[in-house]
Formats: structure tokens, C-alpha cells, sequence
């Protein structure tokens, strides 16, 4: 068999740059908390991370969910984080947080499923990161602490972003929507994303809530890699002679 260069460097760069999971919420674990709480906590269901679904009128126990079959992640339908409504009067629009690390990581992308209850859907939302964590937050419209932005430092990233629609017959059904945040997020201790301003909807449901990144390779490894790569090379060349 002949081996060509390319062909081993497409190895090569294939183990050094694919996509890991970093954070993944399926919510199938359900959660037993009263209608309309202000916060619900979701830890991660694989990897490290936080989510905190918050304001408008929250199901406590989450709607039906979507199966997710992607990244080497497979999950069954289940349930999902859901909202009875997610627009009120004031600033109680529904929301919610994503918290994790990005160490050892670059290229960072954001997945979710989304599925809304009239013939438009769910049209766009807002998103915001910030690199400070979160902080509690006991606004005058919300009848309980929240979550913010730590020392209200954000910065903004998506306006009015229009979000994909499903219809299958007259069924409304899940759609993926993605962030690609390019390398804004690489290699910190710790990143907060607010989505919020969902537009021209009620009730609204999210599942599978995905972070993806790029592992950032030791040098030691690399050179190592390189290496081994140059060093089959010879072989594979010497073969040949």
C-alpha cells in the first residue's frame, strides 16, 4: 500500500484538531421544582458546567425533549427546559445562563435545539459572554434571587439573531441552532453566555444544550506528534527505495 505525505499529515492534524465536548445538557434527569420559580439550577449531564434557566414563567418540571445523536453524544428524547411563556411586562423576559471553563480549549461553538408553539416559532434572541462569573441578582420585577453578569460586565455578540423553524406536516418540531464564537472564549477559567430576548413567541422549549472546542495541544505533545509523523514517514519513503 502507498502512503503519501497528505496523507499521513490529514492524520496527523485530524488527532490534533477534532472537536471535544466541554459542557452538554440533555435535561432527562427532570427536576421537581414548582411552576414559575424564578431559577432552576441544571448541573451538566456530561462534562463541567452550570445552566441556570431563569425569569418569565418556567415549567418546573420541563416539556418533552428531543433525542440528540451528534459529537459521539447519544440521548433519548426525555425531557427539556421549558417555559410557559417567555415574555413579560418589564424586564422578565425568559433567560438563561451557560457557565463553564474553557482552559485547554479554542474554536468554543454553542448547539442548542429549540422549539416554539406558533407558526413562526421562536424568531431571534440576544446573546452576551462575559469572562467574570455570575453574580446574585434581586431585581424588583422577579419574585426571587437570579443570576447575573458579575459586576454587570458583559459583552454583546448577537442582536436579533434569526433562529432556524421546523414544521413537519402541522406538527411545530425541534430545530438546531449554532454559535460559532470563533476565538473570543479561548483558553479562559471562566466564561458566562446569557441568551435572552426571545422574539415573537409564548411558550418556548431548549434541549440539548452542546459546548464544543478544540483541545490546544501541549508543545511537548506536538513535538512528539511531529515526530512520530516525520519518523513513519521515512520509514513508509525508505520502503519504497
Amino acid at each position: 500500500m502507498e502512503f503519501k505525505l497528505s496523507t499521513i499529515f490529514l492524520i496527523f492534524t485530524a488527532s490534533l484538531f477534532s472537536e471535544e465536548t466541554i459542557a452538554f445538557w440533555d435535561f432527562n434527569d427532570g427536576y421537581a421544582v414548582d411552576n414559575d420559580t424564578p431559577q432552576i439550577t441544571h448541573s451538566a449531564s456530561l462534562g463541567s458546567g452550570t445552566l441556570y434557566q431563569q425569569r418569565a414563567d418556567t415549567d418546573g418540571n420541563g416539556k418533552s425533549g428531543n433525542a440528540f445523536s451528534q459529537f459521539g453524544i447519544s440521548s433519548s428524547a426525555g425531557k427539556s427546559m421549558a417555559w410557559d411563556d417567555i415574555g413579560k411586562s418589564g424586564d422578565n423576559d425568559a433567560e438563561f445562563f451557560v457557565t463553564f471553563s474553557t482552559v485547554g480549549f479554542k474554536d468554543i461553538e454553542l448547539y442548542f435545539d429549540i422549539l416554539g408553539n406558533e407558526d413562526a416559532g421562536v424568531a431571534s434572541f440576544d446573546l452576551k459572554y462575559g469572562f467574570n462569573g455570575l453574580e446574585d441578582s434581586s431585581p424588583a420585577d422577579v419574585s426571587g434571587p437570579v443570576k447575573d453578569f458579575a459586576s454587570g460586565v458583559s459583552f454583546s455578540l448577537i442582536n436579533n439573531e434569526l433562529l432556524p423553524t421546523s414544521i413537519n406536516g402541522l406538527e411545530r418540531s425541534f430545530a438546531q441552532s449554532s454559535v460559532n464564537f470563533g476565538g473570543l472564549l479561548d483558553n479562559q477559567n471562566t466564561i458566562a453566555i446569557r441568551l435572552d430576548d426571545f422574539d415573537n413567541n409564548d411558550a418556548m422549549s431548549i434541549d440539548n444544550v452542546l459546548v464544543v472546542g478544540t483541545a490546544i495541544p501541549e508543545p511537548s505533545t506536538y513535538s512528539l506528534l511531529l515526530g512520530s509523523v516525520f519518523l513513519a514517514f521515512a520509514l513508509f519513503r525508505s520502503r519504497k527505495l
